[in-house]
């Protein structure tokens, strides 16, 4: 297919990203809220970011909702411009590749996985925060369309993207290796779960694939990524 008819098409069968754009507005009115109620706007430190619902271990494990509460917490105005960005140059193209509901999920499970893996390392030791395991999972999403659904895709498209996000993907884990303060097992978790869960799923490039198999194949992807979820939590604990 021709890249504009392809594109076309999808703005056609999903017009509004308004999920990209939700979860933007939440995290930055969470960090609204953060200035608002007197943390650091540059530099909040561990034990502010902890009361607020960071993830940390011991704490993590008595109370659980901290996976997903740490996800919409930044450390710093930097932490969560970066993410944002990230979230909206990306987001915008895999909400349409997997419709509104799909992506959310994705992303929320992304994030809970990237969570999970900072319990084996970064947040056994400190204070985990930020939405890059979810953005991370985005990518893994794009990732997964570009590599299990090639052919379905205008080559140029392929090419171009496979490059981008590989850069994207392969930058900002060098960069997370060579800074102590970068959670890349985050990083790590949530691409791996965004990958898995999007390949499992069906994204829009057939509309009537998509119609038949949508929702047992996301129930499929839920239903595998919840025994794997409690199986690293039993793990970690």
């Amino acid at each position: 297919p021709r890249v504009q008819d392809f594109l076309y098409r999808l703005y056609q069968a999903t017009p509004r990203v308004w999920v990209t754009k939700s979860l933007i507005g939440l995290n930055l009115f969470v960090f609204a809220a953060m200035v608002l109620v007197g943390i650091n706007p540059l530099e909040p430190t561990p034990t502010e970011l902890l009361a607020i619902g960071g993830n940390f271990k011991p704490y993590t494990e008595l109370q659980p909702w901290r996976l997903l509460s740490s996800t919409v917490l930044h450390a710093g105005l930097l932490h969560v411009a970066f993410n944002m960005f990230a979230l909206y140059q990306m987001g915008t193209i895999a909400e349409r590749f997997y419709g509104n509901t799909q992506f959310l999920l994705i992303y929320l499970t992304s994030g809970l996985f990237g969570a999970l893996a900072s319990l084996f390392f970064s947040a056994s030791t400190a204070v985990s925060v930020g939405a890059s395991g979810a953005v991370f999972g985005v990518a893994g999403a794009i990732l997964a369309a570009v590599f299990t659904a090639r052919s379905k895709l205008p080559p140029q498209l392929v090419s171009s993207m496979s490059q981008s996000m590989l850069l994207f993907v392969g930058y900002s884990l060098f960069m997370g290796f060579t800074s102590s303060v970068v959670d890349n097992s985050a990083h790590i978790g949530g691409l791996v779960a965004g990958f898995l869960m999007a390949a499992i799923m069906t994204e829009r490039f057939n509309w009537a694939a998509f119609r038949q198999q949508a929702f047992l194949r996301a129930c499929l992807a839920l239903a595998a990524a919840a025994i794997a979820a409690f199986a690293m939590w039993t793990m970690a604990f």
